[in-house]
């Protein structure tokens, strides 16, 4: 009896420490089905961004690429939306294994900019939540992307 329950109590203990996520775990690239798009997140320093590097359509009806329209900068709205860092200030929280930072949201109506968490699933989809001020303000289930490409 003592033999199995060191047994399980070690395997449960391995299982704790391979879970334990890896700040650049989020590294690589990522799908979204409902934003059609792929982003690029990458290590900069001490902190994470992640930039638009794909998106369907990635242009007007005229062959144009579509723009950032959205945005509260009057100066940046001509600028492609590709190439755009969606994800900056990303830091690893330890303790809550999770990342933080600020998500732009680019196809929103008024190119808001939100605190985030992300979270990698167990499943090993990256979930993307933003919020305003505090995070039960935002109610949404997030976004999950899904890795198309690791780094």
């Amino acid at each position: 009896m003592k033999k199995t329950f060191l047994i399980l109590l070690l395997l449960t203990f391995s299982k704790m420490l391979y879970s334990q996520s890896n700040p650049d775990d989020i590294t690589g690239t990522w799908y979204s089905a409902v934003k059609g798009g792929s982003v690029q997140i990458y290590k900069s320093g001490e902190t994470y961004s992640g930039k638009l590097i794909d998106l369907k359509p990635s242009a007007d009806k005229n062959g144009n690429p579509l723009s950032d329209i959205h945005n509260p900068d009057v100066a940046k709205r001509g600028r492609p939306l590709i190439g755009i860092l969606l994800l900056t200030n990303i830091t690893y929280d330890r303790k809550k294994k999770r990342w933080k930072g600020k998500l732009y949201d680019y196809d929103g109506a008024k190119g808001n900019t939100y605190d985030s968490y992300l979270t990698l699933t167990p499943e090993g989809r990256l979930n993307i939540k933003g919020f305003w001020g505090l995070s039960f303000f935002g109610l949404n289930p997030g976004l999950s992307l899904e890795r198309i490409h690791a780094e």
